[in-house]
This record gives structure tokens, C-alpha cells and sequence, in this order.
């Protein structure tokens, strides 16, 4: 199997050490305080989806609800951070988390290093725009001048939500037991699949994804679980090109979870699954099928041994610079003939050119790291990593207490590695933000190979950075 097995190794691990089962207590002090929040983000009338761009119109009918779950957590020391994880397609930093983030600082004090904004990456989920010229946009050809406005104001009243939600997930914070364990997911399968003409995207059951489902536990003094956070690198495109909202397989995951534990909010991280999808798709019910298969992965870790995780928790966080790829205009027109979504990328960037504009030779975008003492560290990268960011980092930080995830706080298209960019196909075509909104400026290109060690080198930084002050 070429899929990347992680859950043995954490099993023999927590033997080893000795690890105690969920729930148990050495009679002291509770290391970690916790609260959690949520709030339904569910447009409250149709709005345009993104994620397919041959969906035409609002959204027809409402699938199921969408959401925004909030962790906060403070260690002994009183340091907090706070983690949302909501049903969206993307957060955009100039869109949505640097207001937020600005917002949520002057409330309560938190820097933007202690606030993680993931994304699960939904494809059934809504536009998230400030722009109202979106209607002159390829990306929503047909979306008239009310249904931009109605975005906007959807846009805003998110925002609004995300600093409410922030706050009160703070002032629910309660004593609380911290553990954590991985296991293993079918749902991801790869979708470049290598053909004479180029990589396409079509599944590749052969290809490498990441399947690992890493798990925390947070538990109230009672031993009952008050949260649980879980992972999986997969794309959630389980609904197809349906036009209707949807949270898509994450939503019917985090249903099980919280069925089988009353009371538990379930939060969703969307890991390294730019490159993969879940197969088979295209339907609710295989959004469904696949959803509640990861829920009872996810159920079973929690019922298994769990690695115990103490505290301090630090934190340290970095605006990395993103390289990208220098062409000249016949360079850039080389690409026009590929069979992928690289041709689609480069007649924006000759859009840029005829406009005038110069393209960009770097996107600068945000790395995250959290230490949660020696147990368990959360490195949050931004846009969509493909999966072998999962063995990169785990190559260079050891495999063990870490957990990658992707859709951090900036979305701005793929994420490859330096293979995939040498390979290309879709997930080579790098920054987007111009085919999305010409607002954001002419952010359009594709990355250098080497974008890759900056990757990997700033989560190594930043990794041991955030352990300085760990003894």
C-alpha cells in the first residue's frame, strides 16, 4: 500500500509509553481549560455556490445546514488560542480573517497567531466576497448586481459571526483533559492520474494520499467529551455538482461523532487533500456514505487508547513568501494547449499582461504552528497542500504528535509540491485570486518548485520557535 500509514506506529508508541485510556485521571488539576461555541452560517436566502463554475443560479435548495465551530483553549499558564472550523469552500485573508482577526485582537486581546481559520473546503457552500463586481467575473458569469449585493451582505454578517463566535467559545472556558490519536480513512483516493497528453484529473487509486485521521479529545473533569477535533485529507466534493448547500461529507462525519457522544461539539480540519477526492461522489447519499464511515473511524480512536496531552501551549506563526514562477508571454502561451486547468490559469495571467498589470513574482501567505506541549504539534499551512506535504513535514519534523492541515486562514488556490509543479495538472496552477475577484488586485501565477522548501523550511522554523519554552 502506498497510502501513508501512520497508525500503527502512534499505536505501538502509545503502548510503549504507557498511555491511559479516554476519561482516566490522576486525581490533579485539570492542565487545560476549554469552551467551545457554534452558529449556523446557512444563507438565510439562495445565494451562488462556489467550487464549479457550470452551476448556474443561486443555490436551489438547503441539504443540509452549514456551520462554524469555535475550540478555545488556555493552558496552566493562562496562554489561549482559539481554532474555528467552519463550512466554507475558502477563507480569504482580505476578504474575511484579516478584519476578523483585527476585530477579535481589539475585543479580547488574542494576536492572529493564536487563531486558526480552517476551512472544509465544501464545495456546496456559498461565495464569500466583498466584491460588487463579481457579476463581471468569468468565475460567476451569470450572477446579476443583487446577487453580488446579497453576497456582500452574507459576507459581512460572517464576519460578524466569526468575532461573536470567537468570544463566546472564550468565555465558555472550563476545565478540561486534553488527549489525542490518529487512525486511518479510505475516503481520499488521488485524482492525477498520468496520461501521454499530461496529468489528468481522474481517479488514481494507485497514487499516494494521506490517510491518516488524526483525532483530539477534549474532556470535561467528568470524562465525558466536550469537544472533538478530527481530521481528513480528502476533497468535500462527496455531493457532486449539486446545487444545493451542503457541509458535504465533514458535516455528516462530525453527526456521528456528536450522536454517539451528546453533548461533544464535533470540529472538522481539512488536512493535505488537495490532490485527492472521495470516490465514489457526485450525490447527498455518497456525501453521506462517506461521511458517516469517517465518523465511526473517528469514533473508534476516541474508544481506543489516546496519548495524554499536558501543556504549555505555544505558539508561533510567520507571513512566508510563496515563489512564483517568472514566464514570459510565449512561456506563459506554452501552456494554452495542456489538457488541465493550467491552460485556464494562463489565459488570466495574459489577461493581466493585456491589462497592463505586471504579474506577481511571490504571494505572501500565512504559516501557523502550534506547540501543545511535547504531545502534540498543529501545523496549519494555507491554501490547498497536496498530500505529500504530509511526508515532507513529517520528514522533517519526525512523524510522531504531529498533525498537518491545510485551509488555514488563506486560500489562494493549490498548494503543490515541487513533483506536482514538474508534473503539472490542476493542482500545479498555483495563486487564483484573479480569476475569483480583480478586486484582490492581479494575483494570478505559478509557483516555483522550490516552493516547497519554503514550505517546509518556515513549518521547521516556526515549529522550533514555538517549542523554545518547552522544558
Amino acid at each position: 500500500m502506498r497510502r501513508l500509514r501512520r497508525a500503527v506506529v502512534v499505536g505501538i508508541l502509545m503502548l510503549v509509553a504507557g498511555f491511559t485510556a479516554v476519561g482516566s485521571s490522576d486525581g490533579g488539576e485539570p492542565p487545560w481549560k476549554a469552551g467551545t461555541a457554534t452558529v449556523m452560517i446557512t444563507p438565510d436566502r439562495p445565494l451562488t455556490l462556489l467550487g464549479y463554475t457550470t452551476r448556474k443560479g443561486p443555490f436551489e435548495a438547503v441539504s443540509d445546514d452549514l456551520s462554524a465551530r469555535a475550540l478555545a483553549l488556555e493552558d496552566a499558564q493562562g496562554r489561549r488560542a482559539v481554532l474555528v472550523a467552519a463550512d466554507l469552500v475558502a477563507f480569504q485573508s482580505v476578504v474575511v480573517t484579516d478584519a476578523v482577526t483585527r476585530r477579535i485582537a481589539e475585543r479580547t486581546g488574542l494576536g492572529r497567531e493564536r487563531l486558526i481559520f480552517n476551512a472544509s473546503h465544501t464545495h456546496t457552500g456559498p461565495v464569500v466576497s466583498l466584491d460588487p463586481n463579481l457579476k463581471l467575473n468569468v468565475a460567476h458569469p451569470d450572477m446579476t448586481p443583487e446577487q453580488a449585493e446579497a453576497t456582500i451582505a452574507y459576507t459581512r454578517r460572517l464576519q460578524d459571526q466569526l468575532v461573536d463566535l470567537v468570544e463566546r467559545a472564550l468565555a465558555d472556558l472550563k476545565p478540561a483533559r486534553l488527549s489525542w490519536a490518529t487512525g486511518r480513512t479510505t475516503v481520499p483516493t488521488s485524482r492525477r492520474l498520468p496520461r501521454p497528453e499530461g496529468v489528468v484529473m481522474s481517479p488514481n487509486p494507485a497514487a499516494p494520499v494521506d490517510d491518516a485521521v488524526p483525532v483530539l479529545r477534549v474532556d470535561s473533569t467528568e470524562g465525558k467529551p466536550m469537544a472533538v477535533v478530527f481530521g481528513c485529507s480528502c476533497h468535500a466534493v462527496a455531493a457532486g455538482f449539486q446545487n444545493a448547500i451542503s457541509a458535504d461529507y465533514p458535516g455528516y462525519a462530525r453527526a456521528v461523532v456528536e450522536a454517539r457522544h451528546p453533548g461533544a461539539t464535533a470540529l472538522f480540519l481539512a488536512g493535505c487533500g488537495g490532490d485527492a477526492n472521495p470516490e465514489p461522489r457526485g450525490s447527498i447519499d455518497q456525501a453521506r456514505t462517506h461521511g458517516e464511515a469517517l465518523g465511526r473511524e473517528v469514533c473508534r480512536v476516541l474508544d481506543g487508547p489516546l496519548a495524554p496531552v499536558v501543556g504549555p501551549l505555544q505558539v508561533a506563526s510567520a507571513q512566508v513568501d510563496l515563489p512564483l514562477q517568472q514566464l514570459s508571454r510565449e512561456q506563459i502561451k506554452s501552456y494554452l494547449d495542456r489538457p488541465n486547468f493550467q491552460a485556464w490559469q494562463a489565459r488570466h495571467m495574459l489577461e493581466v499582461l493585456d491589462a497592463g498589470e505586471r504579474l506577481p513574482t511571490r504571494y505572501t501567505a500565512p504559516v501557523t504552528v502550534w506547540r501543545l506541549g511535547k504531545g502534540l504539534t498543529l501545523a496549519a499551512l494555507p491554501g490547498e497542500p497536496v498530500a505529500e506535504y504530509a511526508t515532507l513535514l513529517r520528514q522533517a519534523l519526525g512523524p510522531d504528535g504531529l498533525w498537518i492541515s491545510g485551509y488555514n486562514n488563506d486560500c489562494f488556490g493549490y498548494l503543490p509540491s515541487a513533483k506536482v509543479v514538474a508534473e503539472g495538472g490542476h493542482e500545479a496552477i498555483g495563486v487564483t485570486l484573479w480569476a475569483w475577484s480583480r478586486s484582490l488586485g492581479p494575483m494570478v501565477g505559478f509557483f516555483e518548485p522550490r516552493v516547497q522548501d519554503v514550505v517546509v523550511d518556515a513549518v521547521r522554523r516556526l515549529a522550533n520557535e514555538a517549542q523554545t519554552e518547552v522544558k
